[in-house]
Parts: structure tokens; sequence; C-alpha cells
């Protein structure tokens, strides 16, 4: 039974533990950034007539070739996609930060019945005292302690977060 807790604990531990992700080549991060620099490059373009609010001017959109398309000067304040309001904006804010509350809750979660696990484990003392099993169970004890508690910080910091932009 208790070789099955050990088996059990392991492996709660590995699993929490993150795999460690492979680093990315210099040209790959290069290729990344040269990207993302064009595509930040592209979008619209306003003439001094339309940021006065004269609407006489003519937008352009800058195409991927790198040329423009202009619209017709009546169609300046028109756009294609609809713009969101200001409420669909908080709503939308205020779903995206209420999902990431309920995942630091569960991961707080986890992590509090994983010590509970290793501390049962630990309370059966027909093992030994000094065994080296033991010192593994409260190295992985404290490490997971130190987990809580950051994953701990952190939903206290969403939640301030919350407080502060109104979301609830």
């Amino acid at each position: 039974m208790r070789v099955f807790y050990a088996v059990a604990l392991a492996t709660i531990a590995l699993l929490l533990v993150p795999p460690p992700s492979p680093g990315q080549s210099l040209t790959e991060a290069a290729a990344k950034e040269k990207e993302r620099r064009k595509a930040a490059q592209k979008g619209k373009s306003f003439s001094d007539d339309d940021l006065r609010g004269g609407g006489g001017g003519s937008v352009s959109t800058e195409t991927a070739s790198g040329g423009s398309s202009t619209a017709k000067p009546g169609e300046t304040g028109k756009s294609t996609a609809k713009q969101k309001t200001e409420d669909e904006v908080k709503a939308e804010q205020s779903a995206a930060w209420r999902k990431r509350v309920e995942a630091a809750n569960k991961k707080v979660t986890v992590l509090q019945e994983t010590i509970d696990k290793i501390q049962l484990d630990l309370n059966d003392m027909s093992g030994g005292v000094y065994s080296s099993r033991r010192a593994t169970l409260l190295s992985l004890l404290d490490d997971t302690k130190k987990q809580l508690a950051a994953a701990q910080q952190s939903v206290a910091d969403l939640e301030d977060e919350g407080r502060k932009n109104f979301y609830r």
C-alpha cells in the first residue's frame, strides 16, 4: 500500500512539473520578429481631414504587397467590420478574467490536495523516521507548499485586478 502511495505521489509530482521546452533558434526568432513587424505595419492610414472630423479625406489600407487601395470619399466613416461597443469589450474582458481566476483556483485546489496526500503519507511512521523515502516526501512537500503559495498569490493578484476593473 505504501508503494502505491509513493508511486501515486511521484506521478502527481511529475505531472505538476512542466516539461522543458526546447529553445528557439536565433533564425526562428528573427523570422518571427520580422513577421511581427511586417504585420504591425499594416493598417489604416488617416489624413488630417479625417482626424479633424471633416470626413472629406480618403482612407487607404495597405495591402500585403505594399500597395494601397483607396476608398471613395463618401465612404470614409463606414467600416466593413462591426466595431464592438464598450460594454461588449468589458464583457469579454470580464469573461477572460473569470476563466483565469477559475484556472488559478483549480491549480490551488490540486496543489492543496497533493499536499494533503503527501502529509498523510508522512504521517505513516511505520517506514521509519530517517528513511530516504521520508526525506524525499519532505522535500516534495516543501516544493509543493512553495508552488501553493505562488498559486495563492496569483489568485489574490487576479482578485485585485477584478476589483480594480469592476469585474464580477
